[in-house]
């Protein structure tokens, strides 16, 4: 084993305490295991919440910083599209908000497998269409958040809108394959998320569902995406994800940037308010969405 596959020192002493704590993922507990996530991860703050006021509005956490830009990011949040909300996953949000200097919205979709493919697509859509109105929207997520924000994207462009100016998307879970090199070398579990969990994720999520054109993402064809930041972990099962929708970008010739940080697992931007590499990509992903001069 290298360095570059040990996971940062800094980050383990970090993360830890809260691991100590929370319950591993167990198809058969699942409320327990929600539970456990919102009560230990709602409590992470993100590095500059002060700057950035936040209100509920139903279903959505609006999430607003100083002097914001015309438009809206539309944040969706990961955990398997089973577990999490906006709550577990609000410093990510609060620090996109603060970086981008947009308003960030939140969605506490409906969540699998009591909610299987598609509703939360079919949420997210009323989302993006109630939005679209109040300037340039841009699509965001991580890891299955990430799945569902370019799932959107894709039926939007497929129904004739509302149009997505821009996708921010993090360690994302596009495909449902398990046989990927970063599978075979990441998957086994010692860097937190493992390839069975995901098998489990997958089947919860796409249910008995026939068509899943919006939901496992194999065959998507890019032409007509957004531009895109793709930020990833380097030890994450999903790493080749991220490689193949950046390379699929490339063929459709749509503008992209991608960036892997070295040295930490898949979920690692939960710790954006104390880690500084997990800050540092947040801020990289806002200046790049200050840099693409959006317009509705």
């Amino acid at each position: 084993m290298t360095d570059t596959d040990t996971i940062d020192p800094v980050y383990v002493a970090l993360t830890a305490p809260l691991d100590a704590v929370l319950l591993p993922f167990d198809a058969h507990r699942i409320d327990a295991v929600r539970a456990s996530r919102n009560a230990v991860m709602g409590q992470v703050a993100g590095r500059r919440a002060d700057e950035v006021t936040r209100e509920q509005d139903g279903d959505c956490t609006i999430f607003t910083p100083a002097n914001a830009a015309p438009g809206t990011v539309l944040y969706i949040h990961g955990g398997g599209w089973v577990l999490c909300d906006v709550q577990t996953h609000s410093a990510i949000m609060t620090d996109l908000a603060a970086t981008s200097g947009m308003r960030v919205v939140g969605v506490d979709y409906p969540l699998a497998p009591e909610h299987p493919y598609p509703a939360a697509l079919d949420m997210l859509r009323k989302c993006a269409a109630d939005h679209a109105g109040d300037g340039p929207l841009v699509l965001a997520g991580d890891s299955a958040g990430a799945n569902l924000a370019v799932g959107l994207a894709a039926r939007l462009r497929a129904e004739g809108g509302p149009r997505v100016a821009a996708l921010v998307l993090f360690y994302g879970c596009y495909r449902h394959l398990f046989d990927t090199e970063s599978h075979l070398r990441n998957g086994d579990g010692r860097y937190g998320l493992a390839t069975d969990g995901m098998r489990t994720y997958w089947q919860m999520y796409l249910g008995d569902a026939a068509n899943v054109e919006f939901g496992d993402l194999t065959g998507l064809d890019m032409a007509g995406l957004p531009p895109a930041f793709i930020g990833d972990a380097a030890l994450d099962c999903l790493l080749d994800d991220g490689a193949w929708l950046a390379e699929g970008l490339r063929q459709a010739g749509i503008p992209h940037t991608r960036q892997v940080v070295p040295r930490v697992p898949h979920g690692f931007l939960d710790q954006t308010g104390r880690y500084d590499p997990a800050y540092a990509l947040l801020d990289a992903a806002g200046q790049w969405l200050k840099a693409q001069n959006l317009r509705t």
